[in-house]
């Protein structure tokens, strides 16, 4: 995973942000944290659900960072869940929290709830995430990790609904990412990492768009893919994140935020769809705590959001 322009007082890691009320992105779309949202529409999801926990090991592959525990647990590690219902109200979301009952874990700032084992199923959407394929920033596997349970974490000020796995590994490293129910051989991607401000510049000017508030040399981060010669530029104006591509003087944007995004690290991940690779990026709302995750596959003209980070 490599780091892309940073902001100052953001957080890294996708969450919820409660004040006095609770802010919900979509499930289907550009958030993946589960708080409801009565500003945003949410596209309806085919209900999967089981009454048993055999969703797990369906033939569905997630894919996104993995969250460490604070304090740190040695061989347990957390991924964080989409909801089932595509639209869920304030008050639904509190009768949620308050299923999950059984205390794991406690201290002055963070606790650990137990979600029944039995009604998971029914308001998580848990397919395919049996086993965890656990890899580092560099694309290199570092062990598999199992589902335990579906837990409420709260801390200080973000709270979220997420699914435990215990590690093979003891103490793995930072900045991890995973696949899951994936049992085949990665793609070998071999790629450079630049930061060019004339080339950042001469985007933004085709663009015809402001750079971002800290300067050229967080506006840009600029990866060459050695095998096919393809150039992806990851751009943040003044208000948007774009991925473009570069062939010679010709630039095709490949992605453009709907609304005002930054992206802050962007992990090329070992897999290919239509000759283009995925990408798993950590963004989030220019001057605000606001993260997300989203995973992007190549649909053949663009990059596209992959619905509920699992691989199309």
């Amino acid at each position: 995973m490599t780091s892309l322009p940073q902001y100052p007082n953001k957080k890294m890691r996708t969450f919820i942000l409660f004040t006095i009320t609770i802010l919900l992105f979509s499930c289907t779309g550009k958030k993946n944290s589960n708080t409801p949202d009565t500003t945003r529409s949410q596209t309806p999801q085919k209900d999967t659900t089981q009454s048993n926990m055999e969703v797990l090991n369906e033939d569905k592959h997630y894919i996104g960072f993995v969250e460490k525990f604070s304090p740190s647990k040695e061989d347990e590690v957390y991924i964080e869940l989409y909801l089932n219902k595509a639209n869920i109200s304030t008050d639904e979301y509190y009768q949620l929290e308050k299923l999950a009952d059984s205390l794991i874990y406690s201290d002055d700032e963070n606790s650990r709830h137990k979600f029944p084992t039995g009604l998971a199923p029914k308001h998580f959407d848990l397919r395919g995430l049996s086993k965890l394929a656990v890899y580092d920033k560099n694309n290199k596997f570092i062990c598999h990790a199992h589902f335990v349970r579906a837990e409420y974490l709260s801390e200080t000020i973000f709270s979220n609904f997420i699914a435990v796995y215990k590690t093979d590994k003891k103490n793995i490293p930072d900045n991890c990412y995973a696949i899951s129910n994936f049992d085949q051989k990665p793609e070998k991607i071999n790629y450079s990492i630049t930061k060019d401000t004339l080339l950042t510049q001469k985007i933004l000017t085709e663009l015809n768009v402001p750079k971002s508030y800290n300067g050229l040399e967080d506006s840009g981060t600029h990866f060459q893919f050695k095998d096919n010669g393809m150039h992806i530029s990851v751009i943040n104006s003044e208000k948007d994140a774009y991925l473009v591509s570069v062939t010679g003087e010709e630039i095709k944007v490949l992605y453009k935020s709907t609304e005002p995004e930054y992206i802050i690290d962007l992990q090329v991940i070992p897999l290919v769809k239509n000759k283009y690779p995925y990408l798993l990026t950590r963004g989030g709302t220019p001057e605000s705590d606001v993260m997300w995750t989203t995973l992007l596959y190549y649909d053949g003209t663009n990059y596209s959001i992959a619905k509920r980070q699992r691989a199309e």
